[in-house]
C-alpha cells in the first residue's frame, strides 16, 4: 500500500498549519520504515553466509615480497567434476574452489582456497586430507576455508608471513566446531590422526573401515568420527558412529553385528563392536584386546535432544535457541527507532534555537529602527503598541458623577449642579 494515502488521512486529521508543523517527524518516520522495509526485502533473497569476492581473498600483492603472476581462477562445485575427488567435495559442501599462483622472485607457491557452506565441514574436509597429500602440498584451514598450497619439492622453508597474510584475508564466522572428535579418549591416540566424516564418500576413503560402508545407514541421521591409536606393536583404528535417535542407533548396531557375525574368526578376533547410548563403537587391527577395550570405555555418551519439527516454533520456548535471524531483525526494529528519536530530538532542538534567534534579531531590529526614527524613547515592552498616559488629564466632576451612577445602576437619577 502506498503511503501517501495515510498522509493525506493525517492531513485532514490535523488541519494544514499544524501538518505543516509536524511534516519533517512524518517525513522522517515514514522513510525510515520504509528503509527498513527495503533492507528485509533485500535480505530475505541472500543467503546468510556472505561470500568474500575472490580478489580479496587471493589479491594481486602478498605482503610485500609477493606478487601474482596469473590471473584467478573461480571453479564451483559443478566445474570440479573431472576431479578425483570432486564427489567428496561436494559431500562437504563445497561452494567454488579459487586458485593462484604467487612468486616472490625465487620461487612459485600455488594457491588453492576450497570455500565450504559451514565451518564445521571445513574440519572435516581438512581431517580427511590430512595424510593423504601428495609430498609438496600442504593445507590449513579457518572459518569456512580450506587452504592448500604447493611448493616446490627441495624447499624446506616454510614462509610464514606469507601464509599468514593469506590467512588474514579469510573470515572466520567463529561457528562451534563439532564436539565428536573431543570424545575420543586421548589415551596412546596418535596425534592429527583423528577425522570427522559426513557422507558414504568420505567414508569410502578410509582404508581401515571402506567395508563397513554398505553397513551403515547415511541417510538415517549420523555423525562419524574416527582415530588411530598405538596398539601392541600396530595400530589400531577406532570408529565412533552417533546416530540421533535411539531407534536409529539400535538399528544401525543391529545391521553392524549382522555383517560382523558373517566375517571368519580370525578377523572378529581382531575386531570390537559395542553400543553406547546413541554411539556405535567399533575398532579394527587389534593386537592388545584388553588395551582396546580400556580405549574403547572410556568413551562416554552425552545425551543430546533433537526436537521433532520443521520449524523453529515447533520447540519449547525455553529449550529454543536464539534465532540470528529475529535478533538480527529486533536489532534493525531498536536502531530504526533510535535513529527516530534522536532526529526528532534534533530537529526539536533546531526548531527552538532557530525560535529563540529569530526572536532575538526582531527585538534587535525593531530597537534599531525605534534608534534611527529618533523613537528610542517612546518605545515600549507592547511590541511597538502606543500607550496613552491619561494620569496627565483628570476627570471632570459631571463626568466622574455620571460614570459613578452607570456603575452604581442608577442611570435615571440626572443630577444637576
Amino acid at each position: 500500500m502506498s503511503k501517501y494515502p495515510m498522509i493525506l488521512r493525517i492531513v485532514t486529521f490535523l488541519g494544514k498549519s499544524n501538518f505543516i508543523a509536524i511534516f519533517p517527524i512524518l517525513f522522517l518516520t515514514f522513510n525510515c520504515v520504509q528503509g527498513q522495509s527495503s533492507n528485509n526485502a533485500s535480505n530475505s533473497t541472500h543467503s546468510p553466509k556472505s561470500s568474500q569476492s575472490a580478489k580479496t581473498l587471493l589479491p594481486d600483492r602478498v605482503s610485500d615480497h609477493w606478487r601474482a603472476i596469473s590471473q584467478i581462477r573461480v571453479l564451483n562445485a559443478g566445474q570440479i567434476s573431472s576431479s578425483s575427488d570432486a564427489d567428496i567435495y561436494v559431500e562437504y559442501g563445497l561452494q567454488r574452489a579459487i586458485s593462484r599462483v604467487y612468486t616472490n622472485g625465487k620461487i612459485k607457491i600455488s594457491i588453492e582456497i576450497f570455500e565450504l557452506n559451514f565451518a564445521p565441514n571445513a574440519y572435516g574436509l581438512f581431517t580427511l586430507n590430512r595424510g593423504r597429500l601428495p609430498h609438496n602440498f600442504y593445507e590449513f584451514y579457518k572459518g569456512r576455508y580450506v587452504v592448500r598450497y604447493s611448493k616446490p619439492l627441495l624447499d624446506n622453508q616454510e614462509y610464514p608471513s606469507f601464509l599468514e597474510a593469506i590467512k588474514a584475508n579469510l573470515t572466520d564466522d567463529k561457528e562451534q566446531l563439532p564436539s565428536l572428535p573431543s570424545h575420543l579418549p586421548d589415551q596412546d591416540k596418535i596425534a592429527e590422526s583423528e577425522k570427522y566424516i559426513v557422507g558414504p564418500m568420505a567414508f569410502s576413503k578410509l582404508e581401515n573401515f571402506s567395508d563397513l560402508k554398505n553397513g551403515i545407514n547415511f541417510d538415517a541421521g549420523m555423525e562419524i568420527t574416527t582415530g588411530d591409536y598405538h596398539n601392541g606393536s600396530g595400530r589400531m583404528s577406532l570408529v565412533i558412529i552417533e546416530y540421533h535417535t535411539p531407534q536409529s542407533a539400535s538399528d544401525g548396531y543391529t545391521k553392524l553385528q549382522s555383517y560382523f557375525s558373517a566375517l571368519p574368526q580370525s578377523e572378529k578376533d581382531r575386531r570390537i563392536l559395542k553400543r553406547t547410548g546413541n554411539y556405535v563403537i567399533t575398532a579394527v587391527n587389534i593386537q592388545d584386546m584388553p588395551a582396546a577395550q580400556n580405549i574403547i570405555n572410556q568413551i562416554k555418551y552425552e545425551t543430546k535432544i533433537y526436537w521433532a519439527g520443521r520449524k523453529a516454533s515447533d520447540i519449547p520456548f525455553e529449550f529454543r535457541p536464539p534465532d540470528p535471524v529475529a535478533i538480527q531483525e529486533a536489532t534493525r526494529t531498536v536502531q530504526v527507532l533510535l535513529r527516530s528519536f534522536y532526529w526528532i530530538g534534533v530537529m526539536l532542538l533546531t526548531a527552538i534555537l532557530l525560535g529563540i534567534s529569530a526572536g532575538g534579531l526582531l527585538f534587535c531590529w525593531n530597537r534599531y529602527r525605534h534608534y534611527k526614527l529618533g523613537l528610542d524613547n517612546a518605545f515600549s515592552d507592547g511590541g511597538g503598541s502606543l500607550r496613552l498616559n491619561l494620569d496627565d488629564y483628570p476627570l471632570t466632576r459631571d463626568f466622574q458623577i455620571k460614570q459613578s451612577e452607570k456603575d452604581s445602576g442608577y442611570s435615571g437619577v440626572k443630577n444637576s449642579r
